[in-house]
């Protein structure tokens, strides 16, 4: 333990300089891993940013609930115009599927 006392007595400031390139190193080092992965972060976050944008859009294009219960009472009051236009004999079977056929 005298030899390592005595060692760093004579050799103070080499054994600080080494210690501290030592720190110096690590830190520059660490720094540069941290700026590496922000920038595959950075990178990442663009392209999810993108992808979410286009799902929005798509979603977007979807008919909402209330559009596609519009669109089943339209139908059914349609499907039951016909179906007593057909009890009372007013039309035929052909003609509503004449007319469904000219509506698409």
């Amino acid at each position: 333990m005298k030899n390592v006392t005595d060692f760093l007595k004579k050799n103070a400031w080499q054994a600080a300089t080494v210690i501290l390139l030592l720190l110096f190193l690590g830190k520059g080092c660490t720094s540069n891993k941290i700026s590496k992965l922000d920038s595959k972060f950075s990178e990442s976050e663009a392209r999810l940013e993108k992808k979410i944008d286009s799902l929005n859009s798509v979603i977007t294009q979807f008919a909402t609930e209330k559009q596609v219960r519009d669109q089943m009472e339209i139908t059914m009051l349609n499907y039951l115009i016909y179906e007593d236009d057909l009890d009372n004999g007013k039309t035929s079977l052909s003609e509503i599927k004449n007319k469904i056929e000219s509506n698409d």
